[in-house]
Parts: C-alpha cells; sequence; structure tokens
C-alpha cells in the first residue's frame, strides 16, 4: 500500500477504535491479522479477525475499567504499508489503581487492511499497577 492510504486506514482504525464502533473495526481488519501484544499481558498472539477482536475486548474488560480510559494520539510515522503510532493511555485499572502509559503501536496494511498489530508498552509498569 502507499503511506498515505495506510496512514488513512490506522486513523480510521483509531477513530473507529476510539468511538467503540466493532464494526468498522472488523471492516478495517485482514481476516488473518494477528495481534502482537506485550508477554507480560499474558494473551499469547492471537490470529485471526474474531479471535483478534474477542481477545482485545476480553483483554480491556479484565484489565481496565474500559468507561475511564483516555488515549491520545502523540504522533504518527508511514513509510509504504508500515505505519508507527506513539500514544498515551489513562484509565482506572480494574483493581482500582490509576493507570498511565506509553504506547508504541506498529501496524502492518495491506491491501485496505490491517494485517499485522505489534503493540509495545512499559511492560513492568503495566504488571505493577494492572496486574500487581
Amino acid at each position: 500500500m502507499e503511506t498515505e492510504e495506510s496512514r488513512q486506514l490506522v486513523l480510521d482504525y483509531l477513530t473507529a477504535q476510539g468511538s467503540g464502533d466493532g464494526a468498522k473495526i472488523a471492516e478495517l481488519l485482514d481476516e488473518k491479522v494477528c495481534w502482537r501484544p506485550p508477554a507480560a499481558a499474558g494473551l499469547g498472539s492471537p490470529t485471526g479477525r474474531d479471535q483478534v477482536l474477542q481477545a482485545m475486548a476480553e483483554a480491556g474488560q479484565r484489565f481496565f475499567d474500559l468507561s475511564t480510559m483516555k488515549s491520545e494520539v502523540k504522533w504518527i510515522v508511514a513509510e509504504g504499508d508500515r505505519v508507527i503510532v506513539r500514544q498515551h493511555n489513562e484509565a482506572k485499572a480494574a483493581n482500582g489503581k490509576d493507570y498511565s502509559n506509553e504506547y508504541v503501536w506498529v501496524y502492518l496494511c495491506r491491501d485496505g487492511k490491517i494485517v499485522e498489530i505489534e503493540e509495545h508498552t512499559d511492560s513492568q509498569r503495566f504488571s505493577e499497577i494492572v496486574l500487581g
């Protein structure tokens, strides 16, 4: 994919994610999409649109009070079929603790769909606040 097409695809995904538009999110993900969350989350690497959507929904509910989630995109860099997003997230963890952390997301796009989502964060901070 061209750089601007990839960038727009990821922006559309982030917009759908922020508004909770599950149908739009599913539309933007390839049927064989792979999500690679940090190992500390204990989620493995779900593969396939249905498995990824289910794992994301379950993880969100298990780890956070989603009604308190606030995400701020700091910057986006795109080149060809790759898009990197720097993001800050805040929420109440499911255990009641205040959570704030920095994220870097790497997206791979092909044929108008997201085929891979790689998630990076401060895993120690996540573990201490969310799992601790």
